[in-house]
């Protein structure tokens, strides 16, 4: 019966098989990579790194140049990854990076390939290109910084690359972010419009001057109260003088039907003085009488006459005694006085009153004609006040911006940025290029990993031709092959194929 070996993987013995048939090619593979390696690190030309860090930030505002009257100013405190990509980019802008070139005479490296002369431009991008390859630009993880680091095989030329880089670039940095001619700019608006602010003030003080306003407002409502409060005496004083004339008459009606003057006393007295005068003529008629009738005869003439005025006197006596005298007493009618002193007034009051109301109505003509003068004037003065009132907030606005750019202008001359460089370049002492303990750990790997795999490189090779060779040999007989292969080896060569079985033929030992 057959026997069947399975084997899965190559044993250390096929693999020290192979080491020690293949190891004089190793060795010598080994060390010619590690010759190799350390010669090129001997021997290669020394590189210096000189570095220095830039830091972002955002204390400085960038101005906003526009006509508008918000913030003239950009600022957020936050560095954004934008805003540190976008430095970056300029670091690595050629036009800066040929700057450089001009500034350090890096071109006058290249002027002796094909005989260039240093200032042509094809010797200046040159130059610019190695510079580029040179300069490593990297942001600083989670942090506001940028690493730029150059190598250069001077120490020296590497920190002063350096050096006029940072110069170069803070100053392309302010020319970018910044807008030449601003300040300029809006100082000549300024004056412009300060120039329209003066013109539009001299208008409005002429005008004011000439319709005499001092407060159009104040003085409108001032004037429409005392306008408002002429009309209102205007009426009281209508009402006051048809009052007064109402008066007038039913005074006079009242004056007309009084007396002046009032019986105050009234008495009846009687004629005395009369009957007393009259009784003495009567005695003394008698007396006479008598005198005469001694003398004369009762017929005689002259008693005839006496007798007579003795009857006209006794006549009259009685008439006197029968009479009687009457004395009345009249006074000035109080009532007739007080109406008349009514009237007087009344007639005053009126005369006043309708005095009054001619001034009032020529004042309220005047306070409405100066109200219709300002309602007049109010288009013209809220045009004239439109045009102060705009020409001030252009004025104001341009002069805040302008001083704004201003000092914009001078951060930039004193190089005050949003950029600032952490950490100057400095002159480094030791090559970081080439590295003799690095490169020499890497060449013993190489050198191992490839003398092994050219060892069994070649051994993979060899038994696939071996194989190939048996597939065109397919007359030879069992019993040659059989005494050909004696070992499992010496099978996998031929076939090139690994091993995974054995069957012991019945005829071999």
């Amino acid at each position: 019966m057959n026997e069947i070996v399975v084997r899965d993987t190559i044993s250390v013995g096929e693999i020290y098989t192979i080491l020690s048939r293949r190891k004089w090619q190793i060795a010598i593979t080994f060390f010619a990579v590690i010759a190799t390696v350390t010669a090129y690190t001997l021997l290669a030309p020394k590189q210096y790194e000189s570095q220095m860090k830039i830091l972002v930030k955002n204390e400085r505002a960038d101005m906003i140049v526009s006509a508008g009257g918000g913030d003239g100013s950009g600022y957020h405190g936050e560095v954004s990854e934008t805003e540190i990509n976008s430095e970056i980019e300029l670091l690595d802008g050629i036009n800066l990076l040929q700057h450089v070139v001009i500034k350090c005479g890096l071109e006058k490296g290249d002027s002796g390939v094909g005989k260039i002369p240093p200032q042509l431009p094809i010797a200046i991008e040159r130059a610019t290109t190695r510079l580029q390859h040179n300069l490593t630009i990297t942001p600083v993880r989670k942090a506001n910084i940028i690493q730029v680091v150059y190598s250069s095989r001077d120490p020296r030329q590497a920190t002063a690359v350096l050096r006029e880089l940072a110069e170069s670039y803070l100053e392309e940095h302010l020319k970018v972010h910044g807008t030449p001619g601003t300040y300029q700019f809006f100082a000549t608006q300024a004056a412009r419009y300060q120039n329209q602010l003066e013109q539009a003030e001299a208008n409005l003080e002429r005008f004011r001057q000439q319709n005499n306003i001092v407060m159009l407002a104040q003085q409108k409502e001032v004037m429409l109260q005392k306008e408002s409060d002429s009309e209102a005496a205007l009426m009281q004083a209508d009402a006051a003088e048809d009052e007064s004339a109402y008066k007038i008459v039913i005074t006079s009606t009242q004056l007309a039907n009084t007396p002046a003057r009032i019986l105050t006393q009234d008495r009846a007295l009687p004629n005395q003085y009369s009957v007393e005068h009259l009784n003495s003529m009567l005695a003394d008629l008698q007396n006479r009488r008598t005198q005469l009738l001694a003398n004369f005869r009762p017929d005689d003439r002259t008693v005839v006459e006496v007798d007579k005025e003795i009857a006209d006197t006794r006549a009259s006596l009685n008439k006197a005694t029968a009479e009687t005298a009457s004395e009345q007493s009249t006074d000035v009618n109080p009532v007739h006085q007080s109406l008349e002193i009514d009237m007087a007034k009344e007639q005053a009051e009126l005369a006043g009153v309708k005095g009054r109301r001619q001034a009032l109505i020529s004042q309220t003509k005047s306070y409405r004609e100066q109200l219709m003068a300002l309602g007049n004037a109010t288009e013209e003065y809220d045009d004239l006040i439109r045009t102060q009132k705009k020409a001030e907030e252009n004025y104001l606005l341009y002069a805040k911006k302008a001083e704004e750019a201003r000092i914009a202008e001078s951060l930039d001359r004193q190089k005050i940025a949003n950029v600032a460089i952490a950490e100057p370049p400095t002159e480094p002492h030791l090559p970081s290029k080439p590295k003799v303990a690095l490169n020499l750990g890497l060449g013993v790997l190489l050198a191992g990993f490839l003398s092994l795999g050219i060892a069994f490189g070649r051994e993979y090779l060899q038994q696939a031709n071996l194989g190939a060779q048996l597939n065109t040999q397919a007359g030879l007989t069992s019993g040659y092959l059989i005494g050909t292969v004696e070992q499992r080896s010496d099978l996998e060569m031929l076939t090139g194929l690994p091993v995974l079985a054995v069957v012991t033929h019945p005829g071999i030992g």
